[in-house]
């Protein structure tokens, strides 16, 4: 297992945040005892992983070079980034915007209390086909969980397929105009 590395912009990271910074986002939540029962080594492995799905995505502006540690590198992750505004809040490249903490966290807890089966680096999977027929030629997708006010095309990476709630969470940090990432507003009638 790669060793855990929270330094922004580092050549060498391997999570988006540090274990403060999850343990943090938690505090005075609902799922604080939740997180709080993760041993460190288990919170590490979780924020890495959170954050190899992530790196899946697409994201507005670009990413800042060098590496914060090594002038000669570039920095290993997509964040931080620069040239892009959400909420009137600029990235720059010595924050890292709270929206992508609170995906990270997230998403850490999640794949920690719920092994994915579909649609993450951690399992392996190609794809969230449900069926597929040839004759007559039929396909059929795993529905998007219920909840979230988005709905995920078929197209988008499938971590967004598996968790559909990260697209509210990222707002428009996330570059959600390309095939990659396409995003349909549900409506409710």
């Amino acid at each position: 297992m790669p060793a855990f590395v929270s330094t922004l912009g580092s050549s060498t990271a391997t999570s988006y945040i540090s274990v403060a910074q999850a343990d943090d986002y938690y505090l005075g939540s609902m799922l604080e005892a939740k997180w709080s029962a993760l041993t460190t080594a288990q919170k590490e492995t979780a924020l890495m992983a959170a954050t190899r799905n992530l790196e899946m995505l697409q994201y507005v502006g670009k990413r800042c070079t060098p590496s914060t540690n090594n002038d000669d590198l570039e920095q290993a992750l997509q964040w931080p980034r620069s040239k892009a505004t959400c909420r009137d809040i600029e990235a720059k490249c010595d924050m890292l915007p709270k929206e992508i903490v609170e995906a990270t966290s997230y998403l850490a807890l999640e794949l920690h209390t719920t092994p994915p089966t579909v649609g993450t680096v951690e399992s392996g999977t190609l794809g969230a086909v449900k069926r597929q027929q040839l004759g007559e030629l039929s396909q059929e997708f795993y529905d998007v969980k219920e909840g979230s006010s988005t709905k995920v095309d078929a197209s988008a990476p499938l971590i967004l397929q598996k968790y559909p709630q990260l697209v509210d969470i990222l707002g428009c940090w996330s570059d959600t105009s390309t095939g990659a990432g396409k995003v349909a507003l549900r409506v409710r009638s």
